[in-house]
């Protein structure tokens, strides 16, 4: 029988392997442990960057740390992130239900 034990998160630090967009998103993930109250963080694009891949990162960062954040774009073609409280909205998926009507 395996012997069990608990540990917190940072026993994921000693996989042998870890994969190119985990490693990748390390700045990502520091970027949204430094936020605090109502600070805020501005990512500007790379050359061949879209806004589309840095919202994903974001997102992925945050799952991976637990935090929940809200990120938007701005005029200037970059991405704002704030925390948010608690969890974030549940998406509904498939076509919308409709309503029976009662007489």
């Amino acid at each position: 029988m395996p012997q069990v034990r608990q540990h917190d998160t940072s026993a994921k630090m000693r996989l042998k392997q870890r994969t190119k967009g985990y490693q990748e998103r390390e700045p990502y993930r520091q970027a949204i442990a430094s936020l605090a109250g109502s600070n805020t963080v501005e990512l500007l694009p790379e050359e061949g960057e879209s806004l589309r891949k840095i919202k994903l990162n974001l997102a992925r960062a945050a799952k991976e740390i637990s935090i929940s954040i809200g990120y938007g774009e701005t005029r200037e073609d970059t991405v704002l992130a704030w925390l948010t409280d608690g969890e974030p909205p549940r998406r509904r998926r498939g076509r919308p239900r409709k309503n029976p009507i009662v007489e």
